[in-house]
């Protein structure tokens, strides 16, 4: 009996060990996903940032495999962005072209990640008209509401979630249902 409880005991130790060093790692991870974040953000601003970004978020992809996804996005996304900087025009489509085979390869990844799917689509959506990709924004950018009512939504920010939709809504044609759907979100995330 006297033994029984002794191992029960450090089962019990080992489970309350594990769980402690699971929510370190994974605030770890939120911690390097909020900072590439920022530094991708800057990067949109100023080409200074983009290497820093490109680093976190390979940094990201190669150390959490449950976040290979959405870091390869976002890698795509800073591949294209270098073409913003670029001088010669064939080379910024290059870029372009790239960006999109590596964000493709995110989100065949993580599917329904709706941070890759947003990032994807706002990535589209403002890149030139004469690019022909203002389609393939559209397409993904609906898929973020449709994929969002089958969603964990407690593992996004609540705040780029918010600003993911209200972005949809400004930018993107939506039927009446589409808009619905988004606004009920909204008042969900408060």
């Amino acid at each position: 009996m006297k033994k029984d409880r002794q191992i029960l005991n450090r089962i019990v130790f080992v489970c309350i060990a594990f769980l402690l060093l699971f929510s370190e790692l994974n605030a770890d991870i939120e911690k390097k996903m909020s900072d590439a974040r920022i530094l991708y953000y800057k990067s949109i601003k100023e080409e200074d940032y983009l290497e820093k970004a490109y680093s976190a978020f390979e940094s990201i992809k190669k150390s959490n495999p449950s976040m290979k996804g959405v870091a390869t996005t976002y890698l795509g996304s800073l591949i294209m962005l270098k073409g913003k900087y670029a001088f010669w025009p064939n080379k910024k489509l290059e870029y372009v072209e790239d960006g999109i085979k590596v964000m493709d390869e995110g989100l065949a990844s993580d599917p329904e990640n709706l941070e890759s799917l947003f990032i994807y689509g706002s990535s589209c959506h403002y890149l030139p008209f004469f690019l022909g990709k203002k389609s393939l924004a559209k397409t993904k950018l609906k898929k973020f509401l449709q994929v969002l009512p089958n969603s964990d939504i407690s593992r996004y920010d609540r705040t780029i979630l918010k600003n993911a939709i209200n972005f949809i809504l400004e930018k993107i044609e939506l039927t009446n249902e589409e808009k619905n759907r988004a606004n009920e979100y909204l008042k969900k995330l408060g």
